[in-house]
């Protein structure tokens, strides 16, 4: 699906960000303003327009916040939150050093943070005990509509993956899952979000860990039904979530959204067997001259690495594709016993295959559901297609927590 752009990657980062206008992240007209005049490929233009874009509807919210317009400032606020998102996805020639990755991510923050405050009911930030930092996240209560606030109810806790923040969380899962009488605790672990960009902690393979010290936060809660807990992880947490549940199975469902089955084989895929030996074999700076011509020429290659070698912590290409390696469910998925969703999208290049592994792998009950194209439902994570999902998953959620 071609939103504006030809190149892939920067017609799916719009077509993700305007997707979200289901909940309030983005306005159809803001968004193709914003990238009219961005030259097809050209980070530079596509971070200064859409900060830009974030800097005015921020400043929208401030001038309705003073004024007393507390639903208009929301509704602002929210928007910028997603635009300044947007605005330093591609800024990973050297992200933990440039200045505008870590200024723009704290202002989608903060101002999603302005934004929580005006919600009905509020969006509060909280704090998960980990293991050696606390981990950011925003708990999302149920809205009264959906039920009886007072009681324990149901909580669906969502992480994210490769390159998603916790603020939007909020509008790819949050929000439906909210009205739908869930209480929600969206979070992110290492490798991800403000974890990765003000503590340095990169990914880590045992994400039960990073699950178990959600769960034991979730279970303390009085408002907090113990026995209807489901985990969701969003793409890369496709595979994170169903490692975690592989040894955390308190959980009583559990959404691989977005399924991924082994990093290992996505990367050997993506770069070759040949790279991928050298890379094995330790010879980091032959892959990285064999590599260097693709990173050159091609975004969707460059801003992967980069961000992967960030993400992963990893000194070199090559060593980023080792660390893949322990990112895999082969021998885990059969350990899984709660009941589980696996949902694709027939167009996801992004991860092509290997939600339907994924699904075989497991030994639990089980259900596969695959979107189709030409329901425009096809993308990764079901990108601009957030109605027909929340749909899907929130269907077969309330049956089998029910």
């Amino acid at each position: 699906m071609k939103i504006h752009f030809d190149h892939p990657s920067f017609s799916f980062q719009t077509l993700r960000a305007l997707g979200y206008a289901a909940y309030g992240g983005s306005s159809l007209g803001e968004v193709l303003a914003a990238v009219e005049s961005i030259p097809e490929g050209d980070e530079n233009a596509w971070y200064a327009n859409w900060r830009g874009l974030a800097e005015r509807v921020h400043a929208i919210g401030d001038r309705c916040a003073a004024s007393g317009h507390a639903v208009s400032a929301r509704e602002a606020y929210l928007r910028a939150s997603n635009y300044y998102r947007t605005s330093e996805f591609f800024l990973r020639e050297n992200p933990s050093a440039d200045p505008r990755v870590r200024e723009t991510s704290r202002l989608s923050v903060s101002t999603f943070t302005s934004a929580a405050a005006l919600l009905t009911p509020a969006v509060q930030r909280v704090r998960i005990p980990g293991d050696g930092v606390d981990l950011p996240g925003w708990w999302i209560p149920a809205d009264p509509r959906g039920g009886d606030p007072a009681d324990r109810r149901p909580v669906l806790l969502v992480h994210g993956g490769f390159d998603s923040t916790g603020e939007e969380l909020y509008f790819a899962a949050g929000a439906a899952a909210s009205r739908r009488g869930y209480h929600v605790l969206a979070f992110e672990g290492p490798g991800q979000g403000s974890v990765l960009r003000e503590a340095g902690l990169p990914f880590r393979p045992d994400w039960e860990v990073v699950v178990t010290a959600a769960v034991d936060y979730l279970t303390a809660r009085e408002d907090v039904d113990a026995s209807r807990i489901a985990l969701m992880g969003m793409s890369l947490g496709g595979l994170l979530a169903p490692r975690a549940a592989s040894a955390e199975h308190r959980l009583a469902a559990l959404i691989a959204f977005g399924g991924v089955y082994s990093l290992g084989e996505m990367g050997a895929v993506a770069v070759g067997d040949a790279v991928t030996r050298l890379a094995l074999d330790g010879a980091d700076n032959e892959v990285s001259a064999l590599l260097e011509p693709a990173i050159a020429a091609n975004l969707q290659v460059r801003w992967t690495i980069r961000h992967g070698m960030w993400a992963f912590g990893a000194d070199s290409p090559a060593a980023l594709i080792r660390s893949l390696n322990d990112y895999s469910l082969a021998d885990r998925a059969g350990l899984i016993r709660c009941p589980t969703l696996v949902l694709d999208g027939e167009n996801d290049w992004m991860a092509p295959g290997q939600a339907p592994q994924l699904f075989d792998a497991l030994t639990c009950p089980k259900t596969y559901h695959l979107f189709p194209a030409a329901d425009g439902t096809g993308e990764h994570c079901q990108a601009g297609a957030l109605g027909p999902l929340h749909q899907v998953l929130f269907d077969w959620l309330d049956d089998v927590t029910s």
